[in-house]
């Protein structure tokens, strides 16, 4: 992290303080293991934060970066917006609660997460945590922060700083458990002679935050062979990789799956990726971008497409093959997978060549036990019920809860945040 954060911005010995007490949160001592499933794949899990998602590994950190970033400028306050789908929410206000000088406001599409995602957010009752049950999808969550950062006067007056994967910081927190990742399946590097093995990567993927990360951690000289982006019914980035470019909005809109975190229409982060397969063409790149604005359709031209196809492949994942990869590992090797993490192992299995033995690393995004409903389907009600559910999930219906609910409107959100925020100061 050091090679990205400077010594002016942050002393080397604090960022190593820094790091060592954002990830002393998690269950795991080695924070990320990486464990063997099935037909020699390996599953890099990231889940053992307080939450219980890989969101975890990134908000940890930023919210004690933030912090130490305001201890430098005192008098001086932010007003955390964001939006999730299901597992930022959770991580980021774990990640800010109680964090002096921090307003955060989070947004989630009222009855699209599952009811574990929603327990952990709106069971954070800290004062300055304020969860948003948001009338729409998520993509209409997105739209609103989005909004709030494109009105100078109302992201100057407040000082808004993001929490979504947009944030640089989030994404080199996550470049490094790929690295970590690769030593451990190839133990053997440096013993022996020739290049480095290739190790490839199943990311289930929504926002392409997290793929991005291994396409970054990749250019700075991780072996790595493929990025597998894995995802859902919700395949606009399927359909890239595999229709020769076609990044299109579905007419039907976002439909609801069993993983909710990615049940996303439009992918913030590709446009980070795409501008670097146009060779860093600022001009190129917005020209694409508004022409999706515009028509819903990016259409670039077919030498980014092949570029992106060279490092990337992809392959999407329906619900029935969810619950069957979730049945099929577990009945195989009594490992649980949750239904994010088994649209990554569906897809490497789908892409994999047959008979390969080149090691492949799939992320597990979410512990099982964030959705109930899924394992049940997959497993049926014995085996399902034979699981032991970790604390403090368990308890999550016990706890007082606290949750606004907002139609999808920007002025009306803004003018919540406003009101809010001037409650706060009187308190």
């Amino acid at each position: 992290m050091s090679l990205y954060i400077g010594p002016d911005d942050v002393p080397p010995e604090k960022l190593k303080h820094i790091i060592n007490r954002s990830y002393a949160t998690f269950r795991e001592r080695d924070v990320t293991p990486v464990v063997p499933i099935t037909d020699g794949m390996h599953s890099l899990e990231l889940f053992h934060g307080p939450t219980f998602a890989f969101k975890d590994v990134a908000l940890q950190f930023l919210g004690n970066l933030f912090e130490e970033l305001l201890s430098k400028r005192p008098g001086h306050s932010i007003t955390v917006v964001g939006a999730t789908s299901g597992d930022t929410g959770s991580s980021a206000i774990h990640g800010l609660r109680g964090k002096a000088n921090v307003e955060c406001f989070i947004m989630y599409p009222e009855g699209r997460t599952s009811r574990t995602q929603e327990l952990q957010m709106i069971t954070v009752t800290d004062p300055n945590i304020h969860n948003i049950a948001l009338g729409g999808t998520f993509d209409d969550c997105q739209a609103v922060v989005k909004a709030c950062f494109n009105d100078a006067a109302f992201r100057d007056k407040h000082n808004l700083a993001a929490v979504n994967s947009i944030n640089w910081a989030r994404i080199l927190a996550q470049m490094v458990y790929y690295v970590y990742a690769y030593l451990k399946v190839t133990p053997s590097m440096g013993k022996q002679a020739g290049s480095p093995p290739l190790v490839s990567f199943s990311v289930p993927t929504g926002n392409f935050g997290d793929i991005l990360a291994g396409y970054y951690a990749k250019q700075m000289g991780l072996p790595v062979g493929k990025l597998i982006v894995a995802t859902n019914k919700n395949d606009i980035l399927h359909r890239f990789f595999s229709h020769g470019g076609d990044y299109s909005l579905d007419k039907n809109g976002v439909a609801v799956t069993l993983a909710p975190s990615m049940d996303i229409g439009v992918s913030s982060n590709f446009e980070r990726f795409l501008f670097h397969m146009t060779g860093n063409d600022a001009a190129q790149m917005a020209k694409m971008m508004k022409n999706f604005e515009a028509t819903g359709t990016l259409n670039p031209p077919p030498e980014v497409v092949a570029k992106a196809c060279a490092i990337m492949e992809s392959a999407n994942v329906d619900d029935d093959e969810i619950l069957a990869t979730i049945a099929d590992v577990h009945a195989r090797t009594g490992y649980t997978l949750d239904p994010h993490s088994a649209i990554g192992v569906a897809a490497a299995r789908r892409v994999r060549p047959m008979g390969s033995t080149a090691p492949m690393v799939c992320l597990a995004c979410a512990h099982w036990a964030k959705f109930p409903d899924a394992n049940l389907a997959a497993l049926g009600k014995e085996k399902s019920a034979a699981l032991v559910v970790p604390e403090p999930l368990a308890s999550l219906h016990k706890l007082d809860s606290r949750v606004s609910l907002q139609p999808y409107d920007v002025p009306t959100v803004q003018r919540f945040i406003e009101q809010t925020i001037a409650k706060r100061a009187k308190a």
